[in-house]
This record gives C-alpha cells, sequence and structure tokens, in this order.
C-alpha cells in the first residue's frame, strides 16, 4: 500500500437490507469513482462519494 493515496469515501445504504457501509478508495480517478458510485445507486441502495481534493 506504500504511495497509495485515500482520494474517495463512499457511505451507501442498503434500506431493503438495512445495512450501510463505508468504503475507503485508493487513487481513484474522478471517472471510476462516477462509475462506483452509479453501482451503489441502484435499486434499494443510495450512496454519496467524499472527495478529497
Amino acid at each position: 500500500m506504500s504511495g497509495k493515496k485515500a482520494t474517495v469515501v463512499i457511505c451507501s445504504v442498503d434500506l431493503e437490507k438495512r445495512d450501510t457501509e463505508i468504503k475507503i478508495l485508493l487513487d481513484c480517478t474522478s471517472g471510476e469513482s462516477q462509475v462506483i458510485l452509479d453501482i451503489h445507486n441502484t435499486g434499494s441502495q443510495s450512496a454519496i462519494l467524499l472527495v478529497r481534493k
């Protein structure tokens, strides 16, 4: 993990499963972050991204 930096944190909630998750993403581009956000915003899931500048 040397040299890797946390660039994004994703917080997701699954209302159907009554579950929450926080994921730390390392060295993601803005495009990669958007794809991950789109995956987590489907069905009963909702998510937000917290981007580190």
